[in-house]
């Protein structure tokens, strides 16, 4: 899941839990139109949580990991991720 990083089972597309699976802070949320964002409010790209990423630049979503911030993974491979 990109907001709560836990492998169990729960609507996924639906997670805007305020906590990880472990109950730490969730790094991103997601809005009423069910886009992520981070905490400063900017569009996360949802494909780049992904396994595999996302190889398309965007100019107005951020390829950054929903789950702890850096630039380098996404939320599937996160170390913060549930195992």
């Amino acid at each position: 899941c990109p907001i709560c990083l836990g492998r169990h089972p729960h609507r996924v597309h639906e997670c805007n839990d305020p906590a990880l699976w472990d109950g730490s802070p969730a790094y991103a949320r997601r809005t009423s139109e069910g886009r992520l964002i981070n905490g400063k409010g900017s569009t996360l790209c949802s494909d780049w949580q992904k396994p595999n990423g996302c190889l398309i630049p965007h100019k107005t979503a951020k390829h950054e990991c929903s789950g702890c911030g850096k630039s380098d993974h996404g939320a599937q491979r996160c170390h913060r991720a549930q195992q």
